[in-house]
């Protein structure tokens, strides 16, 4: 823990106590404190929440059109500061009960990566062009009504289409190839292969979230939510203390990669089912991420790249005009961690750079040691030992990462009813069977 005791100045709790020193300003004006949030109602998700939907699906649509730069970020101060309301003056938990703050969490997060987003629409200087399943056909006259008519449909589809699918702007994000399929019956049409899909990766996403949860957290003395704890447990010895930790880092990131997929499956479903998308547009969204031999393999190409434009537009080509293309690398990891740990503060006990942020700079570190062992050294991390080094990696710092979550309380999140819950119907299952067969479980 020694680590943690030396960087534990940039926890950024996030209360006024009449400081004005930067670090207070930047975590009392950016990050307020949550505890002085209220219970968001439906009046404030009509008058508020949706009119920021709103102005990003009209950026959406006005990107794709010339000469409305000028329009654009016209916009864009508005809906960052209704965004920056939104996100921090409500409270979206809907109960005092333990396992919910993870909506408020979901919340904060996903305004940050819409801003970011944004962002990327409101500055862009060329027009983002759709260059298949658009939704006018390539004769299409070329007057304004009609181009703006397509811009307008067309938008639909890029305010969820984050990795470019389809369009001149998604060529330089890497894409998985499709797999053989998913295990089901032949001739099945993609919308069925896909709820499928949803339904079975569910299942065992609640499975790893009942594993992560089977596990006791102790008190910390870092900032702690009333349900949360650490997962260093002082009173085991080492061994058995880092094991434990070492279980719950494992874990975490393998329910979160279910989570991802489940939720890219089920919108999938609704794209094909209702919509009428082809399943070109709903390629795989990771690519065996626990096979990378690099950490550049894994963040670049085995990991989801629905955030990559978002980072590098907004950090990697900023930092890299002022420090190279090292700068670069640090800046898209810095703003991926800014946005994570925005998400952080939602869960209701302040920002963590200490922890989030810093797991995230520590990736870019890894790349750069990658980069200059093969510049310098003409040695390229792969194979068996670069699946080695890579996992240790994550693993070391991405343990900092999951405490921050774990005493924030999120590891004990109710993503659904317990009466709906397929690993607590086991559980009753196999109690029920020892009942009647065997020794009760302890």
């Amino acid at each position: 823990m020694g680590l943690l005791e030396a960087i534990a100045p940039l926890h950024f709790r996030g209360n006024f106590t009449g400081d004005t020193s930067p670090r207070t300003w930047l975590s009392t004006v950016l990050f307020p404190s949550a505890a002085g949030r209220i219970e968001v109602t439906q009046r404030v998700m009509l008058t508020e929440f949706v009119p920021v939907l709103l102005s990003f699906y009209l950026l959406a649509a006005l990107v794709q059109l010339p000469n409305t730069r000028v329009l654009r970020l016209s916009i864009l101060p508005a809906m960052s500061m209704l965004a920056w309301r939104v996100s921090t003056r409500y409270d979206y938990d809907g109960s005092d009960e333990p396992g919910y703050n993870w909506l408020s969490m979901s919340v904060c997060w996903f305004m940050s990566f819409l801003m970011l987003r944004a962002a990327d629409f409101a500055t862009s200087t060329k027009p983002f062009v759709r260059t298949q399943f658009s939704a006018l056909s390539p004769d299409a006259p070329k007057d304004f009504s009609t181009q703006l008519r397509g811009a307008l449909l067309n938008a639909f589809d890029l305010t969820f289409n984050a990795r470019g699918v389809g369009w001149d702007w998604g060529k330089s994000i890497y894409v998985p190839p499709r797999s053989e399929g998913l295990a089901v019956p032949k001739n099945t049409p993609p919308a069925i292969e896909f709820l499928v899909a949803f339904l079975k990766t569910q299942v065992f996403f609640d499975f790893v979230l009942f594993a992560q949860q089977s596990w006791t957290l102790s008190p910390s003395t870092y900032p702690t939510h009333k349900y949360g704890g650490t997962i260093f447990d002082p009173d085991l010895p080492p061994l058995l203390r880092y094991g434990k930790v070492a279980a719950m880092s494992i874990l975490c990131p393998i329910g979160l990669c279910t989570s991802f997929q489940a939720t890219y499956y089920a919108v999938g479903f609704i794209g094909m089912a209702v919509f009428g998308q082809s399943q070109e547009q709903w390629p795989p969204l990771f690519q065996e991420p626990w096979r990378a031999t690099s950490l550049g393999d894994f963040w670049g190409l085995r990991w989801h790249q629905v955030f990559k434009r978002a980072f590098v537009v907004s950090g990697a080509k900023p930092a890299a005009r002022v420090f190279g293309r090292l700068g670069g690398l640090v800046g898209a990891f810095f703003v991926s961690g800014l946005m994570h740990d925005a998400g952080v503060w939602g869960a209701g006990i302040g920002t963590e750079l200490s922890s989030v942020t810093f797991f995230f700079v520590m990736m870019a570190v890894g790349i750069a040691i990658e980069v200059l062992l093969q510049q310098k050294a003409g040695i390229k991390v792969q194979g068996f030992w670069g699946w080695v080094w890579t996992m240790s990696w994550l693993l070391v710092w991405g343990s900092y990462i999951v405490d921050a979550w774990a005493r924030r309380g999120l590891i004990i999140s109710k993503m659904s009813a317990d009466n709906a819950r397929p690993a607590l119907y086991w559980v009753k299952v196999v109690q029920r069977w020892v009942e009647l067969h065997g020794q009760p479980l302890a």
